[in-house]
């Protein structure tokens, strides 16, 4: 098997706990368009897919027309361009393996859903010790994941083939990139999914923690994992 020599991480969810970041936002802006909140833990099924989808499924079904949809959107980035910071935080491991990944000359980069601006902002902030080549989250330039534009747009900055890059993700949507780049993907299960999801979209690997991956990608990179 071809050496992996660089790693695209997933965002949220993966390498950033913004569950509450994220869903607080929204509930804020839901409020101000007089529609019911939603519980926390249903974010973890709304988030994923860009703002746009998100915004829909917190919508009643009922309101999910395409002016309520662009309202909620804008009301969101709004309140998330200044609240992005609370109730984030790396996963716990989360700098000790990017720090071990840099030390082991593995080429980083992140491929997020989530809107680039703050996808920058997340990474300058939360990571200032970690040298990430590439960033790059949902623009106008690049469609969302499962898309393969972004990652394949990624692999040749690092000047890496497919084969050399491994996708680290949450949800489905990161293990159906990888399957439809042909990059070897593992999937986590400290993010916002289950092991099912990850399972059922065709995840090379599961891992529970953080410290499981530098192994797995060892293993690839002397050609022992079948």
């Amino acid at each position: 098997m071809t050496a992996i020599r660089g790693i695209l991480f997933d965002l949220d969810g993966t390498l950033l706990d913004t569950l509450a970041s994220i869903a607080n936002a929204f509930n804020r802006s839901l409020e101000k368009m007089h529609f019911p909140t939603h519980a926390l833990d249903s974010f973890r099924y709304f988030i994923g897919d860009g703002v746009y989808n998100t915004a829909e499924r917190c919508l009643p079904i009922g309101a999910r027309t395409q002016a309520n949809i662009e309202q909620l959107v804008a009301l969101q980035r709004a309140d998330y361009a200044t609240s992005w910071r609370s109730n984030a935080a790396p996963y716990d491991g989360m700098i000790e393996l990017l720090r071990q990944a840099q030390a082991k000359d593995f080429k980083l980069a992140v491929l997020s859903n989530k809107d680039h601006g703050f996808a920058e902002n997340c990474i300058e902030h939360f990571f200032p010790q970690t040298q990430f080549t590439c960033v790059m989250g949902y623009s106008n330039l690049i469609p969302l994941k499962p898309n393969p534009t972004g990652a394949l747009a990624i692999a040749e900055l690092l000047e890496l083939s497919v084969r050399q890059l491994a996708i680290v993700g949450d949800t489905r949507m990161d293990i159906e990139t990888a399957r439809a780049c042909n990059m070897f993907s593992i999937g986590v299960l400290w993010g916002f999914r289950g092991r099912d999801e990850l399972a059922e979209a065709g995840a090379d690997r599961i891992i529970q923690r953080p410290a499981e991956l530098l192994p797995i990608l060892e293993t690839v990179l002397t050609g022992k994992a079948q």
